[in-house]
């Protein structure tokens, strides 16, 4: 008799909405999606504006234009000047003027991106974070492969905080790739946890201090390790709340298995975390263009607002096959 176990075979989705979901996909590279009415007031604004040494031409809003705009071409600083000119041109407004290469880099180093403030808000919303890893400067691999190495690649870490009801990224964070998930969920989400509900995460979050910051009112949907053991209250100190879940946890585990523990729990949403991290990836590439670790966030953050605006023109609506 076979003791191998038994695989469940991978769920199949159907998309129902081909037509609409198409027709987003077209609008991703539509002009007007990031040139809106509302910054070229600002840019009408900014040319009639005398000018003055030591203040700005431009607003914020115009930079983020640009910025934009090159993020989704995937344009370098130069290219993006120029892009922006000829389009300014053919829209018969060449008076504007355009910032160029170095005012944008200038400026993207303290440029604020608002992204969704959906924590702060009074929703109750179920959350999941995932990081990846961002390739700064360096060797290409098949060089490195081929010929070995001369000179160290640098990477950075970028963690996302998502809704995993609606996939949008509610935060971001760069830092080295040194820095633990749990300790940088941990600043992510102090003093935000009221809007949430559940929190969704790997192994890596199993951190006691991790789960001082979520509480005990919040669903902590997180794997403890193998040989996790139940936490018991100290002499003249009562077992801390946030600790009870994942006792509970442990002792379902030991008991009917992880497996077990995972299709109750609902711990496979925690896979949409990664697909964030998979369109981030495709879209975007893996790799990084500022060079300075303050432009580096911006430039994460810009990529992020870019993704919740596809999220808003549309998204694919799927069901699961039987």
């Amino acid at each position: 008799m076979s003791t191998s176990p038994i695989t469940r075979g991978k769920d199949t989705y159907k998309i129902t909405s081909w037509k609409a979901c198409n027709e987003s996909l077209c609008r991703r590279g539509s002009l007007t999606l990031w040139l809106e009415d509302g910054v070229l007031k600002e840019w009408e604004l900014a040319s009639r504006q005398s000018k003055e040494v030591g203040e700005q031409t431009y607003s914020d809003g115009i930079i983020q234009c640009c910025l934009l705009m090159r993020i989704s071409y995937r344009l370098k600083l130069r290219q993006s000047a120029g892009f922006m000119r000829s389009l300014l041109g053919l829209m018969g407004k060449s008076h504007l003027a355009v910032p160029d290469y170095s005012t944008l880099c200038r400026r993207q180093k303290s440029l604020p991106v608002a992204l969704k403030r959906r924590l702060y808000s009074g929703e109750k919303l179920a959350i999941g974070i995932a990081s990846t890893g961002l390739k700064v400067y360096g060797e290409g691999e098949w060089k490195v492969r081929k010929h070995g190495w001369s000179k160290h690649r640098t990477w950075r870490k970028l963690h996302v905080c998502i809704d995993l009801d609606t996939q949008e990224i509610l935060s971001v964070a760069l830092t080295g790739n040194d820095e633990d998930d749990a300790s940088v969920g941990s600043k992510m989400l102090a003093g935000k946890t009221g809007s949430i509900r559940s929190f969704h995460g790997d192994g890596a979050y199993d951190k006691f201090g991790f789960r001082a910051v979520l509480g005990d009112g919040i669903a902590q949907v997180i794997p403890p390790p193998q040989n996790a053991v139940v936490q018991k209250p100290k002499k003249r100190k009562p077992l801390p709340a946030y600790l009870r879940q994942r006792n509970q946890a442990v002792e379902y585990i030991s008991k009917h298995g992880s497996q077990s523990w995972k299709e109750q729990s609902g711990y496979p949403r925690r896979s949409l975390n990664e697909v964030v991290m998979f369109r981030y990836k495709t879209i975007f590439g893996g790799a990084l263009d500022a060079r300075t670790f303050e432009n580096q966030e911006v430039e994460v953050k810009l990529k992020a607002l870019t993704l919740n605006k596809f999220i808003g023109i549309g998204m694919p609506n799927a069901y699961k096959a039987s």
